[in-house]
């Protein structure tokens, strides 16, 4: 986020410095077309103001503070706008961590096969992925086809709960980065899961 913001305030300065210069020029080109004497009295009041900021921008002191200044102001306005998408993202995914935590409460009171739930399951854990949480892939529903019944399929579904269980706390109470590696840290098991089923 801080590398983000770093570059957004770096291209602000540079776009605004470059626009200054362009406008400096601007107005140096206008002084030199209009000449002062054949100008009426609201020309030579314009002729005035923009040869005034003219030579304000001549100012090399005056280049730099601008510069600055319109810097910070966009780098504000970016901070707060990263700020404020940034809350929302906080939102989602306290949501996101109520909704695996639930279902995943769900599965374990549950007498079904897993596949059963396929549906809530998978869109839990596309919502995952779309804020970069490693999830488990749909073989655990192949495992669970398999099964000829539900001690069977115990070592899969034990897994996929816990994963729902723990990375939904996790996000709910906030700890995204702990939900994170929660999900990366699972990974080895489900590869197993997968191995032993031949998959």
């Amino acid at each position: 986020m801080q590398r983000l913001l770093a570059w957004a305030l770096a291209i602000a300065a540079a776009v605004f410095a470059f626009v200054g210069y362009i406008f400096q020029q601007v107005i140096a080109d206008f002084i030199k077309q209009q000449p002062q004497e054949a100008a009426n009295w609201a020309l030579k009041f314009l002729h005035a103001v923009l040869k005034f900021l003219h030579d304000l921008t001549e100012q090399t002191w005056f280049l730099v503070t601008a510069s600055l200044l319109v810097g910070f102001v966009a780098g504000f306005l970016v901070k707060w706008l990263l700020q404020k998408r940034d809350g929302s993202r906080t939102k989602q995914r306290k949501a996101l961590g109520f909704e695996m935590r639930s279902l995943g409460g769900h599965l374990r009171l549950s007498q079904l096969p897993i596949y059963e739930d396929r549906p809530q399951i998978m869109s839990c854990l596309a919502t995952a992925r779309k804020f970069r949480i490693l999830v488990p892939d749909e073989r655990v529903f192949e495992i669970s086809k398999r099964a000829e019944n539900l001690i069977m399929e115990d070592p899969i579904r034990n897994l996929i709960t816990e994963y729902l269980m723990n990375v939904g706390t996790l996000l709910e109470e906030g700890n995204f980065a702990e939900a994170k590696q929660h999900a990366v840290n699972s990974k080895a098991a489900f590869d197993k899961a997968y191995a032993e089923h031949g998959l």
